[in-house]
């Protein structure tokens, strides 16, 4: 008997061992544990092998971009979206929810405008552009990270970000705009780690719209009167 529960005990320990060197899986996502809330941009988008071609965005060489404020103003900061388990049947019927619990989302969006240097901006945080006969070359903004969710949707997850920016322009007018960033990718593993990518992702293609205005802004050009909300 002892003989023949060898190599079941051997097959145990191979699957266990397998299991434990699946990635994500020692991340897998828990409520107790709040998301890192670390950016970390992607390749651009003109880089990525798979991806479309698309404009390079470069801002008017010496731009500045003073970020005055930045702040978190989600209407919920403790949560960051959910994980929903289906149940393989016809009408996929949800088997559990769990809540993805939310790190510091205010350095995780001031580490993703400092990213901007990337597009060619001089970003400083705290700072309020100085009045100057010629407003050209700098930008100053206040901003607002307004929702961060990740959620999954079958075999992918899905985020949404969307920052409200507020921009002084000269003669002391503001303008504000609504940028929404969308990031999908597939789901292994319901990790931590997953989450946290396509969120990134959201940010990502938030911050570029942002950067998109604000170098126009640089080059001493009105925003779009579509990009002026309310």
């Amino acid at each position: 008997m002892k003989q023949a529960s060898r190599p079941t005990s051997g097959r145990v320990t191979a699957a266990l061992f397998a299991l434990c060197t699946m990635p994500g899986l020692a991340h897998a996502l828990t409520e107790s544990e709040p998301l890192d809330m670390v950016y970390q941009q992607a390749p651009e988008q003109e880089q990525r092998p798979n991806g479309p071609p698309v404009e390079t965005l470069r801002a008017p060489l010496g731009c500045r971009l003073y970020l005055s404020a930045i702040e978190d103003a989600r209407n919920n900061q403790v949560y960051a979206g959910n994980l929903t388990l289906m149940l393989p049947t016809v009408h996929a019927t949800p088997r559990t929810v769990e809540s993805l619990r939310s790190g510091d989302a205010g350095a995780w969006t001031r580490d993703a405008l400092l990213s901007t240097k990337r597009y060619g901006f001089q970003p400083i945080v705290g700072a309020a552009a100085s009045a100057a006969p010629d407003p050209t070359r700098q930008v100053s903004a206040v901003v607002a990270l307004r929702l961060a969710h990740a959620w999954s949707a079958g075999l992918n997850l899905v985020s949404h970000v969307v920052l409200k920016v507020s921009y002084r322009l000269s003669g002391g007018t503001t303008a504000t705009r609504l940028y929404h960033g969308m990031g999908t990718r597939t789901n292994w593993a319901s990790g931590n780690g997953e989450f946290m990518s396509v969120l990134n992702l959201g940010m990502e293609e938030a911050v570029r719209g942002m950067a998109t205005d604000a170098a126009a802004l640089c080059e001493g050009k009105a925003l779009p009167a579509s990009a002026v909300a309310p």
